[in-house]
């Protein structure tokens, strides 16, 4: 931690409630899911510009601009970049120096394994730059945890060198009496991009020698990944009534009549958005808000200046 620093940093925040596991990602570290069964589930999104165009086409409707590294009026050479700063990314914590249009808004996933269980692999970029997500995964068969995230640094260093930050978690989600994750056949099992549930709902042999008592699937329960939070803040979210006391939609804070901010206020005036019917916010997090969505101006702030990638079990 250092004054004014305006370095920034990503984000992979994962927590795991029983076989719920909610994931919140901001930038290009990321977090897959390998079920018992061996299917594979992508949890975070990567904000790399090269890799998201919806999030190139938000960037520019901002009015940023993106582009490759131009020299002497050549090709452009390298990965795209947000402009002003140069920034690979279209979403981190910080960087203060690349505008407003890098936004610290991350993108939500949360999931319910079956009592299977399964295994997190949480990682920094270094790991991926280096090592294929299925490349990741083979290096931790038969490993415990700890010993798995040791090897999967060890390999994506050997191959790449440490260029960049090379951090990796890897979690076991197992029933109590499992003391260790279950060995899985090379070549089972494949990567499921939507979530669904498979035809059939009869445990195979395989999951019944396990002592498995649902099947092995994976359900989505919610996902979001919307920059704009009072796109967010608006799902579900019941009408209001002006003269009762509302709870502010971040925070929670209770506020007396007229004191919420609605995140439609500023909508314009032929929308068909209701600004009086909420959702509300307090003074405080309507001001993080706006700065989040980049409306307003820059500061200078503490930020450490490495990716962080870290979890939580409740």
């Amino acid at each position: 931690m250092f004054s004014a620093a305006r370095s920034g940093t990503t984000v992979t925040f994962v927590i795991i409630d029983g076989w719920v596991v909610t994931v919140a990602s901001v930038g290009d570290s990321r977090c897959i899911l390998e079920s018992a069964e061996g299917t594979v589930y992508f949890l975070s999104a990567d904000h790399r510009l090269d890799a998201n165009e919806e999030e190139v086409e938000r960037v520019t409707a901002s009015g940023g601009e993106v582009g490759r590294i131009n020299i002497a009026g050549g090709a452009g050479i390298g990965p795209l970049r947000c402009w002003p700063g140069g920034l690979c990314l279209s979403r981190s914590i910080g960087d203060t120096d690349v505008g407003e249009f890098i936004v610290p808004v991350p993108h939500v996933k949360q999931v319910k394994l079956s009592n299977a269980g399964g295994r997190l692999v949480i990682a920094s970029d270094g790991v991926w730059d280096a090592l294929h997500f299925q490349e990741a995964l083979n290096y931790t068969r038969g490993l415990p945890a700890e010993a798995a995230a040791n090897r999967i640094v060890k390999e994506a260093v050997t191959s790449k060198g440490l260029r960049d930050d090379t951090t990796c978690i890897v979690v076991d989600i197992l029933p109590p009496e499992k003391l260790s994750p279950p060995l899985k056949r090379h070549g089972k099992g494949g990567i499921i991009a939507l979530f669904r549930r498979r035809p059939s709902d009869e445990m195979s042999e395989d999951q019944m020698d396990r002592g498995c008592l649902e099947p092995d699937v994976v359900e989505e329960i919610y996902e979001e990944g919307s920059a704009m939070l009072a796109q967010r803040l608006n799902i579900n979210y019941p009408a209001g009534n002006m003269f009762k006391l509302h709870d502010c939609a971040v925070c929670q804070l209770e506020m007396k009549p007229g004191e919420g901010i609605s995140v439609h206020g500023t909508m314009p005036k032929h929308s068909r958005v209701d600004p009086w019917g909420g959702p509300f916010l307090c003074s405080s997090c309507q001001v993080k808000k706006e700065a989040m969505e980049g409306k307003l101006h820059s500061r200078s702030t503490d930020v450490y200046s490495e990716p962080i990638t870290f979890f939580y079990t409740g």
